[in-house]
């Protein structure tokens, strides 16, 4: 009988540190699965931003001044920033300008025309000629809390 007093707290003592355990084991699954549901919800939003070049990709004008004019289609089913647009024309930044039209959402489905121009990169092209190169286009939604982010890379000819 000695040693009932001492088995029953050593229980006690097993069963705190299990539930201590458990505590910890709880907690440590929340927080898991919290940022698991946060990366499920950029996820979708990612899915659901898109741009496809509405120009015909063979045949882009290189004006004697160094630009080009680019269509551009938001394909995607969320809002894009049409302010926040990023292209590259053969690796080099261009600075880009909204002409058509003047809304500030661009809507899905809704085609944006865009003017590139290569002057503070120092891109040009010499003319006459066609160049093929890659274009890239980056382009960011404005919905809610979580913005998605497209890149479009495609190859293009560039007539100067």
């Amino acid at each position: 009988m000695g040693d009932g007093p001492s088995e029953i707290i050593l229980l006690i003592a097993g069963l705190i540190v299990a539930a201590l355990v458990s505590g910890v084991l709880l907690q440590s699954w929340d927080d898991m699965s919290g940022v698991l549901d946060e990366r499920g919800k950029q996820g979708m939003e990612d899915v659901k931003t898109r741009v496809s070049l509405a120009s015909d990709p063979i045949n882009i004008g290189w004006e004697v001044n160094d630009t080009a004019i680019l269509s551009l289609q938001n394909s995607g089913d969320s809002f894009l920033d049409v302010d926040n647009v990023g292209v590259s024309l053969k690796g080099k930044i261009m600075t880009v300008t909204k002409n058509y039209p003047a809304a500030t959402e661009w809507l899905p489905g809704e085609v944006v025309e865009f003017t590139i121009d290569g002057t503070s990169s120092g891109l040009t092209f010499a003319s006459p000629a066609t160049h093929d190169v890659y274009l890239m286009v980056t382009v960011v939604s404005t919905s809610g809390s979580y913005a998605g982010v497209d890149t479009l890379n495609e190859e293009v000819r560039i007539s100067a």
